[in-house]
C-alpha cells in the first residue's frame, strides 16, 4: 500500500473511528476553505481586439487588420496568461503564412512550409506554463498565401485560455494586442518585448488604440459610445463617496443635450427637459450612494456632464462595482427605449443582460455595460479553479457537500452549494450573449455549448437535488434545457444507447461506462421534477443497453469503454468506471417503483455486479485502480462508490448476505480514514481524469493518484454518509 502520510497524520489517528460526522465536517470544510466563494472578475475588453472563433481560438488575420501591409512586412501579437501553477497546456496553430510563437522569451514553435501553404493543417504545440504571468509573442510575416494565424487552446471547451493585455497602461484588460506593420523582425528571443513597462516606451505602435480621434474628443460621452440614436436613452451608473454628517446641502450641476433624469439610490433627485445647463440643490444621507443618470439622445448630440459639490469641496465618484483594467467611474448602458417607471436597482447590477427596446426583443437584442473608451465593454471572467465552475467532477463534489450539509444541519455548507450553482445559472443568459458578441464565451463554457453528457448530466443532477432547498426558477429552466439536450441532441446508437461521436477526437465512436453517471442521475431527478415516467424509463433503458456492451459476465465487472471503431470493448475493469455504474444504479433502484417493467432485470444486475465487486476488494479494504490487478494502486474514488452502493444495498434490502457487504463497507471506511484521509481534510489516492486504452498499463501507470481531486471529494463524503446510515439502521435490528 502506498503511504501518503504517516499514521499519526491520518484522520483515523485524529478522530475516533465512529465519529463520522467530524470526519465529514473536516473534509467538507477543507474543500470550502480551499475554494472560497469568490465572484466573477469583471474587466475591460475591447471588441476591436483579436476575435475568437467558435472553437475558442483567436483569429490573428493580419491581412484584415492591416490590408495596406506590403509583402515581406512583419506584424506581432502580444498576450499574457496567468497560471496558478506549473502546467502544460495543449495549443493548436493554423497558419495563414510564416508564423513563430515565443513564450517568456523562448521560441517554442516555427511554422514549416507545409503549414504555411495549407491553413487547414492544424499543428499541436504543447506549452509549458510557469507559475504566475506568461508572455506570448506571435511573429507573422506577410506572403502571398496570407498573413497571420489562428492560435489558442486545442480544447477550449475543457481548457479555455483567457489572455490579457500587456503593458502598464492596459494591465488587467482582456484580450491581445497586435502591432503596426514593420519592415523588420523587430522582436525575437534576443529582443523580447518588456511587457511590464509603459506602452509609451515600446518602439512600435500597438492596437487596438486607446486614443480617441479628434472627432470623438469633440463629442459628448454618449455620442462617443453609442453614436446618434435619436429618441433612445442611455444610462450611466456610478457610486458616490461616503457622505459625512453636516455636509448638506449639495449642489448638483451640469450640462445635458436633451431630456435628463438623475436618481440617487432609488430617489429621483433631478430632471431636465431641454438641452442646456441645469443646477439643483439636494441633500445626501450619510454613507455611500448609487447614482443613475438617464440621458436622452437629441438630433445631433448626446450626453451629459455632471459635478457635485458641498460648498467649496467637490464630491467624488468611484466605480459602482469593481472592474479591472480601468479607473473610470461611470459605466454606460444603452441604447434603450425610454420608460417612465424606472426602478434603478433593476439596472444597477452586473449580473443581468438588458433588453435594448421593445422592437429589438423579437430579435433577441440585448446589451450590457460599457465604458467611455473606443470599443471597450465590461466582460466577466471566471478565474477560480473550482468555485462557480460548471463541469462533471464539480457536480459530484457539490452533491457530496450538499448531502453533508443536510446531515450535519450545516446551513452554511448548503448555502455554499446553492451560491455556486446560482453563480452559473444566473449568468447563463449573459454567457449565451457573450458568445454571440465575442465569438466564444468567457464564462460557463460547457454550459452554453453542451457537446457531451459530461457537460450537463452530473452537475445538472446536483442542481436538481439542490433545488429542494433553492426552489429556483433558473434551476428549473436549465433542467429543461439539459433534458432537451439529452433527448434530442446527444449522440445515440441505433438502439438508443448514449455514445460519443466526437469526430476527429481520440474518443471518436465510443461508449463509456462513465456516461451512466453523466446521464441517469439527472434523468431520475428530472423524472421526479416533472412526474413524467418516460425519463425514468430512459434511465432504466440506458443501464440495460450499457450492460449489453460493457458487462464482463465471467468477472461480473464492467469494461471501461466500448470502441465501435474496433467493434469491441476494451475489456479493462477500471475502478472508477465501475464505480460510476454501481453508484448510479443504486440511485435508480431507490426511486424505481416495484412494478416497473425493468426492475427485476436491474435488481438482478445490481446483485451480480455487487458480487463481482465484493470478490475484488483488496486485503486492506480498498479496491484497486484496475480491479483485477492487485499490483495496481489502491484507489479512493472507486472504493468510495462501491461503499456507497453496498451500504444502500444493505439498507434497502437489495442484497443477499447483507452482513458480508456491511463488513466490506466498514473495512473500506476504516482503510480510507487510515490511508487516504489526512487529518487536515486532504483526500489522497484519487485517480486523475482519464482517457481510455486497450492496455491495462495505461490505467495502472499513466493515470496517477492525485490529492484533493474533485473526482473524489464529493464521493468520499457520500460514502461516509451512506456507511453511517447503514450502521445506524443495522444497530436498530
Amino acid at each position: 500500500m502506498k503511504q501518503y502520510f504517516e499514521l499519526e497524520a491520518s484522520m483515523k489517528y485524529k478522530l475516533a473511528d465512529q465519529d463520522t460526522d467530524a470526519i465529514l465536517e473536516t473534509i467538507a470544510g477543507a474543500y470550502i476553505a480551499n475554494n472560497p466563494p469568490h465572484p466573477f472578475v469583471f474587466r475591460c475588453y475591447s471588441k476591436l481586439s483579436i476575435p475568437q472563433l467558435q472553437d475558442g481560438r483567436f483569429d490573428f488575420n493580419m491581412h484584415g487588420k492591416h490590408p495596406e501591409a506590403a509583402y515581406g512586412q512583419y506584424a506581432f501579437a502580444l498576450g499574457m496568461l496567468w497560471s496558478d501553477n506549473v502546467r502544460t497546456v495543449e495549443t493548436a496553430v493554423n497558419c495563414y503564412g510564416p508564423t513563430k510563437l515565443l513564450l517568456n522569451g523562448k521560441q517554442i514553435y516555427k511554422s514549416g512550409v507545409a503549414e504555411e501553404v495549407n491553413r487547414d493543417t492544424r499543428k499541436i504545440v504543447d506549452v509549458q506554463l510557469q507559475k504566475g504571468w506568461n508572455t506570448f509573442l506571435l511573429v507573422f510575416r506577410k506572403v502571398a498565401s496570407g498573413f497571420g494565424c489562428i492560435f489558442g487552446s486545442n480544447r477550449s471547451h475543457s481548457t479555455p485560455l483567457d489572455f490579457m493585455n500587456p503593458f502598464y497602461e492596459r494591465y488587467d484588460c482582456g484580450g491581445w494586442l497586435y502591432s503596426e506593420p514593420l519592415d523588420d523582425e523587430r522582436f525575437g528571443e534576443a529582443s523580447f518585448p518588456d511587457v511590464k513597462r509603459s506602452e509609451l516606451e515600446s518602439p512600435v505602435r500597438w492596437f487596438p488604440s486607446q486614443a480617441r480621434t479628434a472627432d470623438q474628443q469633440s463629442m459628448m460621452n454618449c455620442a462617443r459610445i453609442f453614436g446618434i440614436q435619436t429618441g433612445k436613452v442611455a444610462y450611466a451608473w456610478s457610486k458616490g463617496e461616503s457622505v459625512l454628517p453636516g455636509r448638506n446641502p449639495f449642489v448638483l450641476k451640469g450640462w445635458s443635450t436633451g431630456q435628463l433624469r438623475i436618481w440617487v439610490n432609488s430617489e429621483l433627485v433631478a430632471k431636465s427637459e431641454t438641452e442646456g445647463l441645469f443646477e439643483v440643490e439636494i441633500n445626501l444621507a450619510y454613507g455611500t450612494h448609487n447614482w443613475l443618470v438617464e440621458s436622452a439622445c437629441g438630433e445631433s448630440e448626446w450626453g451629459f456632464s455632471l459635478e457635485v459639490s458641498a460648498g467649496d469641496e467637490a464630491y467624488s465618484f468611484c466605480q459602482p462595482y469593481p472592474v479591472k483594467g480601468t479607473d473610470e467611474c461611470w459605466f454606460y448602458l444603452g441604447p434603450m427605449e425610454r420608460a417612465e417607471g424606472i426602478v434603478p436597482e433593476q439596472l444597477q447590477t452586473m449580473y443581468s443582460l438588458f433588453k435594448s427596446d421593445d422592437a429589438a426583443r423579437e430579435a433577441g437584442n440585448y446589451t450590457y455595460w460599457r465604458i467611455d473608451r473606443p470599443g471597450v465593454w465590461i466582460r466577466p471572467y471566471l478565474h477560480n479553479a473550482r468555485y462557480a465552475r460548471w463541469n462533471y467532477p464539480i457536480g459530484v463534489t457539490l452533491y457530496g457537500l450538499l448531502q453533508t450539509g443536510r446531515k450535519l444541519a450545516r446551513n452554511d455548507m448548503v448555502r455554499y452549494v446553492l451560491q455556486h450553482l446560482k453563480a452559473c445559472t444566473t449568468m447563463y443568459s449573459y454567457a449565451l450573449w457573450d458568445r454571440e458578441q465575442y465569438g466564444y464565451p468567457a464564462i460557463n463554457t460547457k454550459l452554453v455549448d453542451m457537446k457531451m453528457l459530461d457537460d450537463c448530466g452530473s452537475i445538472g443532477s446536483a442542481m436538481l437535488e439542490a433545488n429542494k432547498e433553492a426552489q429556483d426558477d433558473g434551476f428549473v429552466r436549465l433542467a429543461h434545457i439539459i433534458a432537451d439536450y439529452m433527448a434530442g441532441t446527444q449522440e445515440r446508437l441505433d438502439d438508443g444507447a448514449f455514445y460519443r461521436e466526437s469526430k476527429g477526437y481520440y474518443m471518436e465512436n465510443t461508449l463509456w461506462a462513465d456516461d451512466l453517471y453523466m446521464s441517469t442521475p439527472f434523468l431520475i431527478r428530472y423524472y421526479k421534477l416533472t412526474g413524467e415516467h418516460k425519463w425514468l424509463d430512459e434511465a432504466a433503458r440506458q443501464f440495460l443497453l450499457f450492460k449489453k456492451y460493457l458487462y464482463l459476465p465471467d468477472k461480473k465487472l464492467m469494461s471501461h469503454v466500448y470502441d465501435f471503431k474496433f467493434h469491441m470493448a476494451n475489456g479493462i475493469p477500471w475502478g472508477r468506471g465501475n464505480g460510476w455504474v454501481i453508484f448510479s444504479l443504486s440511485e435508480l433502484l431507490e426511486v424505481m417503483p416495484e412494478d416497473h417493467q425493468d426492475r427485476v432485470a436491474l435488481l438482478s444486475f445490481f446483485r451480480d455486479f455487487s458480487e463481482g465487486l465484493l470478490a475484488r476488494q483488496g486485503k486492506t479494504g480498498l479496491w484497486h485502480q484496475v480491479l483485477t490487478d492487485e499490483d495496481a494502486f489502491e484507489e479512493t474514488s472507486c472504493t468510495s462508490m462501491f461503499m456507497y452502493a453496498f451500504a444502500r444495498g444493505v439498507r434497502f434490502g437489495w442484497l443477499d448476505k447483507p452482513l458480508l457487504y456491511a463488513d466490506a463497507v466498514r473495512k473500506a471506511w476504516s482503510a480510507l480514514i487510515s490511508h487516504a484521509f489526512e487529518g487536515n481534510g486532504s483526500v489522497h489516492g484519487v485517480c486523475c481524469g482519464s482517457k481510455y486504452s486497450y492496455s491495462p498499463d495505461y490505467y495502472k501507470y499513466d493515470l496517477k493518484a492525485v490529492t484533493n481531486d474533485p473526482h473524489g471529494i464529493g464521493i468520499v463524503l457520500l460514502a461516509g454518509i451512506e456507511a453511517d446510515r447503514m450502521n445506524r439502521m443495522l444497530a436498530t435490528l
